[in-house]
């Protein structure tokens, strides 16, 4: 009870402050969060060292404020939550200057410029980006880039599929799941390289121009006119063009100008005030998230259970060559993530043909899963049969399926009935991890929410209660089942 207390407490405390200036310079190191999947702006190179523009400018901010620097890794949907918890101090990573971001963070004077185009092939016989919005169309994207709302905004008819990573845009419309994407080309064109056997093309006419600046904490006024003179210094010398240069191998589409170098916004209160609203109105549609999580969770418990049967019978009386099989795959199953597991599903068997839409490949990676883990379950329920009962059926004249059916599954559902139960709650929360595959159950509508509302901690709070409901729900009603069916107390 406590932890949840904590939990409660932390939530309605109040605004969480960042770092200021002073405690920034008397703790001598600033931290920068910078996306590491998102070359030319910010990769791991040799060494695992992370390189790239957004790394070149973060160095020479630090070195101009007389400052160590201390880099974080930060996915793009995690921009503005890790300034808003004082994870960090300043974020990069092509963060669009909106209305929507500047509610919550500041933001320095424009660092670059974000010139958005459509990426697509010549399997897509279309000309211009007008002709992308047509409802067989199904337009790639990543959570939390402001591009998103865009679509929606210029392109509301197309299909869409949202992944987590840069580099999974680009594979999508290799591997035939999405036809486009609507990005910024210099930040995407080089995943391109990739996939050299695709004929890559790139619309002639941009849909419009943004600007992205660097994101800090709201209300750190000094520590943004200390960001703001070191940015526009090194506007002014060259070195910002200079470092985009050296990344993408030519100039930036659009360059930033010197009448850029302003104010975006004044600056409001420090820290970041609760509000509920936003997200208790998207409740419906984080409910039918959770019931897809739930399906997901009751397809793979019912098909792992076939196979974690099948698997235990063959290791504990199959020929040889089976119960070597089964060995082996309870081996592989159980010594290796599920998340790999789905992943080589989803994007591995394309490479051979075979395209899996999201749901049936996480719903198949989580039924081999479970299949691998239940049956050692259910070989303990067998082992734990008494042979006394086995010789009984064989007296009664019991055929092996009748035996299995009438006395054996009985006994062993009865004993390990609450370890069944223990791991379908287990895949009720794994069920989550298919949000990285486009799936929009709970976790993955609970992302799309707060990367558009930008309201994380709330989004999070009501989505981990729902969970929390959903799992004592489905505890109960498995309690219930047992003690009235099974005569097995919870």
């Amino acid at each position: 009870m406590r932890p949840l207390l904590l939990l409660l407490w932390l939530l309605l405390a109040g605004p969480v402050l960042a770092r200021d200036l002073a405690s920034i310079r008397a703790a001598g190191v600033l931290r920068v969060g910078v996306n590491p999947n998102f070359p030319p702006m910010s990769s791991y190179g040799p060494g695992g060292r992370l390189q790239g523009f957004d790394v070149a400018v973060a160095g020479e901010l630090a070195r101009r404020l007389g400052l160590g620097l201390e880099l974080v890794p930060t996915e793009a949907a995690s921009r503005v939550p890790f300034l808003v918890s004082g994870r960090i101090d300043l974020s990069l990573g092509a963060l669009t200057i909106t209305p929507e971001r500047r509610a919550l963070i500041d933001f320095s004077v424009p660092l670059h410029s974000e010139a958005m185009g459509v990426i697509t092939t010549d399997r897509l016989p279309v000309a211009r980006w007008q002709q992308l919005n047509r409802a067989d169309i199904t337009l790639v994207n990543m959570r939390g880039n402001q591009s998103v709302a865009v679509l929606a905004e210029k392109l509301p008819r197309p299909q869409r599929l949202l992944v987590d990573g840069n580099a999974d845009t680009i594979r999508a419309i290799a591997q035939g799941r999405a036809d486009a994407l609507v990005e910024n080309v210099d930040f995407f064109i080089g995943f391109t390289r990739n996939y050299p056997d695709v004929r890559w093309r790139v619309l002639p006419d941009p849909i419009f121009t943004a600007w992205c600046g660097i994101g800090l904490p709201k209300g750190q006024e000094p520590l943004r006119a200390a960001v703001d003179a070191a940015l526009i210094a090194m506007h002014r010398d060259g070195t910002v063009n200079r470092l985009w240069q050296a990344a993408y191998g030519a100039a930036m589409t659009v360059k930033v100008q010197p009448d850029q170098y302003r104010r975006v916004g004044a600056s409001g209160p420090a820290g970041y005030r609760l509000d509920w609203r936003p997200v208790l109105a998207q409740l419906p549609y984080l409910a039918g998230g959770a019931a897809i999580s739930l399906l997901i969770a009751v397809v793979a418990f019912a098909a792992g259970s076939v196979l974690g049967l099948a698997a235990a019978l063959a290791r504990l009386g199959g020929p040889g060559w089976a119960a070597r099989t089964a060995g082996a795959y309870v081996a592989i199953i159980t010594n290796t993530p599920a998340l790999v597991q789905i992943f080589l599903l989803y994007y591995a068997l394309p490479q051979a043909g075979i395209r899996l839409p999201g749901l049936v490949a996480v719903m198949l990676g989580l039924s081999l899963n479970a299949g691998g883990y239940l049956a050692d379950i259910l070989r303990a329920g067998i082992q734990s049969v008494r042979a006394s009962e086995l010789e009984a059926a064989a007296v009664l004249g019991l055929s092996r399926a009748d035996t299995l059916r009438h006395v054996m599954l009985p006994h062993i559902i009865r004993t390990v009935y609450r370890p069944l139960a223990n791991f379908f709650i287990v895949l009720v929360l794994g069920s989550s991890m298919a949000a990285l595959f486009g799936v929009e159950e709970l976790t993955g509508r609970a992302i799309n929410i707060s990367t558009a509302n930008l309201r994380t901690i709330e989004t999070f709070a009501v989505t981990g209660l729902l969970y929390i409901g959903l799992t004592l729900l489905a505890s109960g009603l498995l309690a219930l089942a047992g003690r009235r069916l099974l005569r097995v107390r919870a």
